[in-house]
């Protein structure tokens, strides 16, 4: 079982340095006057202006990136799921193709799938 994770806390914490420069930098605190002192200690200026507190997004895993080779640049129309699509097959392997979403085939309002989608060509029911 997993368990949930509070997002971090962080503020934008601004100041000039004593060269006339803007410095401008995201520090993780619980509180603007412990951000405020982070800074501090790191920058040896003062933040005269600090903004929050922000919550940090946390980070999706993204599938592993391949490589896709297309067979040719030429497509066919099928059917998937319901869904009117583009595939492309791919080079390589024989039984692969790459499919690209064009519209829904019964009218719903369903939002379409992202990302790359590769599905068995045996999935597909290709028109014409």
């Amino acid at each position: 079982m997993s368990r949930r994770h509070a997002r971090e806390i962080v503020f934008v914490c601004s100041g000039i340095s004593n060269t006339g420069e803007l410095i401008s930098q995201v520090i993780p605190g619980k509180t603007p006057a412990e951000a405020s002192a982070l800074f501090l200690d790191q920058n040896q200026t003062g933040a005269p202006a600090v903004l929050g507190p922000f919550y940090k997004k946390k980070t999706q895993i993204l599938e592993t990136t391949r490589s896709l080779q297309f067979a040719s640049t030429e497509f066919k129309k099928a059917e998937y799921n319901g869904w009117l699509v583009n595939a492309f097959t791919l080079a390589g392997t024989t039984n692969e193709a790459y499919i690209i979403f064009l519209k829904r085939l019964d009218d719903k309002t369903i939002p379409m799938p992202k990302g790359t989608i590769i599905v068995p060509i045996s999935d597909l029911r290709f028109q014409e």
